[in-house]
């Protein structure tokens, strides 16, 4: 189902999603110039993967609010 209108909740979530990026590279940068651990470098991963995902959704959600707006 096509979104109805940009909520204060897409815009919250594309947000955090941009600013999960960076934060995720500094524990990996962090993580791999000091104590190398797994749990460092598992956390760092999964920040810049769920980062990117959100991402990538506001970005298919963009383009079917556009594609709905086109069509009225």
């Amino acid at each position: 189902m096509p979104p109805e209108k940009l909520t204060a909740g897409d815009v919250v979530h594309i947000v955090f999603g941009v600013l999960m990026i960076p934060l995720g590279l500094i524990i990996l940068f962090r993580t791999l110039t000091t104590i190398r651990t797994l749990t460092g470098l598992l956390v760092g991963i999964a920040f810049v993967s769920f980062g990117v995902y959100r991402l990538y959704m506001a970005y298919i959600r963009y383009g079917l609010l556009k594609q709905k707006n086109q069509e009225k």
